[in-house]
């Protein structure tokens, strides 16, 4: 006998669950979606200890026909598509026909349910997949589905849901970007009879931003309404005073459907150039509507990855709604976009590339209009004097009369292609605080002279290479982008290389691996004073000083990050009175209402660290004292990012948490990068920092210091 057998319907549903249904919040999700697919209006979600236990959703949608609630339960039951084809242009937010059969496969169901047409509702009660009830009740049109006790059966899955209050942010998620997108539904979350969110339904985007994100949130957005081709861009973006630390404010939705792309993301950056620091996200609620045709939502159960026809115009439409909307705001000016929203397809991430980048056009075209100018200057003298070289620049010609060169009278005529050959080579301009690289254009350096036909020749010959450039018809052949390119364009930087054994060796960063202190051999303070001299900063950011023969180069963030993490560490742990400065004005934050769960469960710790906090009414928090060394800083953004780091770190890892904690503030608390500091300064911070135990990293792990000897540098003179 084989060993292959047939699964029975159970465990293929089971298995099936472990795919669509991941938790309580894939349960809530799958079944709000039909309520909008049934064309409801107000859909009410009831959950208890995170929706474990207890999930209630009703609606008022057009109901299930009484013929077909069982059939609901099957899998691949389905009323969205008929055939495979319809895949192409589906509308509707499911059409898989699993998560019905999924759900009750894991957990007990109960369905009520009315048409319009029907006299009487149905009621059904499924448990484990098999239907233990079916009766005739009164209700009203619509449907409720109520699902208790999930993975009763299958304990595995069970023991990994994490607490209640976890499960129940993962839910009020779901039903935060339904909402979002959905602003014509009025949707309300009721957790544990408490409600936690709750929408009017009345179409304004505006007024949903309100209920979930609060008044500073719905304040600072601006409307973006924008058609690129057949493609309509709505919803949503943030002015950059509301923007964020992480990304976990910006929602992208296609056809109404979540989703998660690099390609929209890449847009949003990308139109916020210039307007945002590093390190900081727009705030954006965008909704894509475009045809079904040309984006595939069947890529993975969850239906949370799509792939597009073509990326290059998705990522060009969501830019220029951007732009669009970031100019009718007066946020940006014409001119500041003007030249790269006209070359778009060189510069983003997937675009046009038949054409010539911005920069090296206009480096040809100023070095053409320059030649041009030149050369009928010098055909108007040609004129006049026939022997006229209008090339010959006075240095080669002093320096053919100093080494005594003989030249013919009569240079060999040249193609007019290589008299208008035009070249760019650096030029190097010193200044006190950086060096500044220039295209200039090099002339041709040809011992002849030329006529005045030759002359006519070369200005027409700029002239139609002027107009070429002018009316972009310069094509080069499509090349597909290197890894390299890629790289560069999504991550602004080049890849990390991987070096051979034969590289030569580059400055090493500092490890207490390798050193025991920055110094060896250091007692006290004046004789490490005495040792290290101090040289200088560059770029406002790196601190340079030497000691014997070696050359040290010190990040002074990075550094100073160090330090107030020490101090600041010390207060936390300590058990007398915290180091706290009482604000003037105390500062009132307003939540949401998961940001507010998140402060709740950890309040003590902003305590410790040496906050005066307290709740101040629904969703509100007051901060009357903040540490000393956050006295100057914004307390808000630094409240704010410091949850956003809490909520990034596993609720179970408590000393992560603290280690995330501290570490935030300490970089908010420190001297930034470009921060111009006087010598005084340098010496306080190199004093300080080389106390330490460990001086060596940043709490976030970077390097504070690198070091490099003498012997490094003279080898890379070639002196060694």
């Amino acid at each position: 006998m084989g060993n292959i057998v047939l699964l029975d319907e159970l465990t293929i549903n089971k298995i099936a669950a472990g795919e669509v249904i991941e938790r309580p919040a894939s349960v809530v999700k799958e079944m709000v979606e039909n309520s909008i697919d049934a064309g409801a209006t107000s859909i009410t979600v009831e959950i208890k200890n995170g929706g474990i236990s207890f999930i209630r959703i009703t609606d008022n949608g057009k109901g299930i026909a009484k013929d077909d609630t069982e059939i609901a339960f099957e899998r691949h039951a389905t009323s969205k598509i008929r055939q495979a084809s319809d895949i192409e242009t589906i509308h509707s937010m499911g059409f898989r026909g699993e998560a019905l059969a999924s759900i009750a496969a894991v957990a007990n169901v109960e369905l009520i349910t009315k048409t319009e047409n029907d006299e009487i509702g149905t009621r059904l009660v499924v448990e484990a997949g098999k239907v233990l009830e079916h009766e005739e009740i009164g209700c009203k049109t619509g449907t409720s589905i109520t699902v208790r006790n999930l993975f009763f059966n299958t304990p595995v899955r069970y023991k990994f849901l994490k607490k209640d209050f976890t499960e129940s942010g993962y839910i009020e998620d779901a039903i935060t970007r339904l909402a979002l997108v959905n602003p014509n539904i009025a949707f309300k979350l009721i957790n544990t009879g408490k409600t936690i969110i709750q929408t009017a339904g009345n179409g304004d985007i505006q007024a949903v931003i309100y209920g979930i994100y609060g008044k500073n949130i719905a304040e600072n957005v601006l409307k973006v309404d924008y058609t690129y081709e057949d493609i309509h861009i709505s919803g949503v973006i943030g002015k950059p005073e509301i923007a964020r630390s992480n990304r976990s404010n910006q929602l992208f939705f296609v056809n109404n459907r979540y989703v998660k792309d690099k390609t929209l993301s890449g847009a949003i950056e990308k139109g916020f150039k210039g307007l945002l620091t590093i390190g900081k996200y727009a705030f954006s609620i965008l909704n894509i509507e475009m045809d079904p045709s040309k984006v595939d939502v069947n890529v993975h159960p969850a239906k949370l990855e799509v792939r597009f026809s073509d990326e290059s115009k998705i990522f060009k439409s969501v830019y220029h709604a951007v732009n669009d909307t970031l100019l009718k705001n007066d946020l940006i000016k014409n001119s500041d976009r003007g030249e790269e929203k006209n070359n778009l397809g060189t510069t983003s991430l997937f675009g046009n590339r038949s054409t010539i980048g911005a920069e090296i056009n206009n480096n040809r075209f100023n070095s053409l209009l320059e030649l041009q100018r030149k050369i009928k200057e010098d055909l108007e003298k040609s004129k006049q004097d026939i022997n006229y070289n209008p090339f010959k620049k006075e240095e080669e010609e002093k320096e053919e009369v100093n080494n005594e060169k003989e030249t013919s009278p009569i240079a060999e005529t040249k193609p007019v292609e290589e008299i208008t050959h035009v070249e760019t080579e650096p030029k190097v301009e010193n200044t006190n605080n950086s060096v500044k690289t220039e295209e200039v254009v090099t002339e041709p350096k040809e011992d002849k002279k030329l006529d005045i036909k030759e002359l006519e020749e070369a200005s027409k010959e700029i002239d139609k290479q002027i107009e070429n450039l002018t009316n972009n018809n310069i094509k080069e052949e499509e090349k597909k982008e290197s890894f390299d390119e890629m790289y560069f364009k999504i991550f602004g930087t080049k890849p990390p290389k991987i070096e051979d054994d034969n590289q030569k060796q580059e400055p090493q960063a500092i490890t207490k691996e390798d050193n025991t202190t920055l110094f060896d051999n250091i007692e006290d303070d004046y004789k490490y004073k005495q040792q290290y001299k101090f040289i200088g900063i560059v770029f406002n950011t790196y601190i340079i000083f030497e000691m014997d023969d070696e050359m040290y180069i010190m990040d002074q963030h990075a550094a100073h990050e160090r330090i107030m993490f020490e101090k600041v560490k010390k207060n936390f742990y300590a058990e007398e009175e915290k180091d706290s400065q009482l604000m003037i004005l105390p500062d009132i934050i307003t939540l949401t209402h998961k940001e507010m769960d998140i402060a709740k469960e950890n309040m003590e710790l902003f305590r410790k660290a040496g906050f005066i906090i307290e709740e101040f009414g629904d969703n509100t928090i007051k901060i009357s004292g903040t540490p000393s060394i956050c006295l100057d800083l914004n307390t808000r953004d630094l409240f704010l990012e410091t949850l956003d780091e809490i909520n990034s770190v596993s609720r179970t890892a408590k000393q992560e948490i603290e280690n995330k904690f501290l570490a935030t503030i300490a970089c908010k608390a420190a001297v930034k990068a470009h921060m111009v500091l006087t010598k005084e300064e340098v010496e306080s911070l190199m004093d300080e920092l080389l106390k330490l135990t460990n001086p060596f990293t940043c709490p976030h792990g970077r390097p504070t210091v690198i070091k490099m000897s003498k012997y490094e540098i003279e080898r890379k003179f070639e002196r060694k």
